[in-house]
C-alpha cells in the first residue's frame, strides 16, 4: 500500500546560520554559560549552566536524532531530567516566535534567557532547581535524520528511545519526566502511552489527546478560528 501522504524529500530551502536560530551541527561541544550570562539581550543566568550540544542518540530502528542537554555545571550529583519533545527546533527559543503572537502572549522578553525551547521550559529557571533540561530535535527536524513525524505512533516510538537513553546516560539519576505546552504537550500523551519505565512524570499544559474533536471539528462543526 502507497503512503496515505506524500513526503516531500526536497527542501525549500537552505537553512541559514542564525536565521530562526538556526546553527550548525555541533556534535560534541561541550560549554559552560557563566552566572550573569545574557546572550540573547533578555534575561541574565542565575547560575552557571553546562551545556552538551548536539548530543546523539540512536533509536531502535538506527535514526540518529540530536539533544541539547542544559544542566547545572560542577554539580557532583546526579540529576532528573526533564524532556521538551517537539518538531520546532531545538534552539528555536520563545524570543524568536513571541514577536509573531499577539501582544507577544503577554511575555516580556525579560522573563525568559533565549536558551528555552519554543513552548519548554527555561534552563535559566529549572537547572538551578537541580534539573537538567533536554531539547531535542526529533526525527526530521534540525540535524536530526528521517523524516519528520507529527505526533502518532512514530513519534511515541521514538520518544521512549529517548527517554530510556536519557535515564542512562552519566550525569542522569535514572529518572525522567516532561514538562512544556502546547505541541509539547500533546506529544507527551502519544509517549506515555508506551509506557518508557523511567518516565516518572508528565506535565502537559495547553495540550489535547484528539485535534479532530478538540480543535478542528469541536461540536461536530469544522472551524479554523478555534
Amino acid at each position: 500500500m502507497p503512503p496515505p501522504v506524500l513526503s516531500a524529500y526536497k527542501r525549500v530551502a537552505q537553512p541559514k546560520v542564525g536565521e530562526n536560530g538556526y546553527q550548525e551541527c555541533q556534535c560534541g561541544k561541550s560549554e559552560v554559560l557563566p552566572a550573569g550570562w545574557n546572550g540573547f539581550n533578555a534575561k541574565p543566568l542565575k547560575s552557571d549552566i553546562h551545556i552538551d550540544h548536539d548530543v546523539e542518540i540512536v533509536m531502535r530502528d538506527g535514526v540518529r536524532l540530536y539533544a541539547d542537554v542544559y544542566r547545572p555545571a560542577n554539580s557532583t550529583e546526579k540529576i532528573p531530567a526533564v524532556l521538551s519533545w517537539s518538531f520546532y527546533g531545538k534552539k528555536y527559543s520563545a524570543l524568536d516566535m513571541l514577536p509573531m503572537c499577539v501582544w507577544k502572549c503577554c511575555v516580556p522578553p525579560s522573563d525568559l534567557s533565549g536558551l528555552e525551547k519554543f513552548e519548554g521550559l527555561d534552563p535559566e529557571a529549572w537547572c538551578p532547581r537541580g534539573y537538567a533540561i533536554v531539547s531535542v530535535d526529533t526525527r526530521g527536524a534540525g540535524h536530526s535524520d528521517g523524516q519528520i513525524c507529527v505526533m502518532g505512533t512514530q513519534d511515541a516510538e521514538d520518544g521512549y528511545d529517548v527517554v530510556e537513553a536519557l535515564a542512562q546516560m552519566d550525569w542522569c539519576n535514572g529518572s525522567v519526566g516532561m514538562a512544556a505546552n502546547s505541541a509539547l504537550a500533546i506529544s507527551q500523551w502519544f509517549i506515555a502511552a508506551q509506557q518508557p519505565p523511567s518516565l516518572k512524570a508528565v506535565a502537559p499544559w495547553e495540550g489535547s489527546g484528539d485535534l479532530f474533536r478538540e480543535q478542528f471539528c469541536r461540536g461536530g462543526c469544522f472551524s479554523t478560528q478555534l
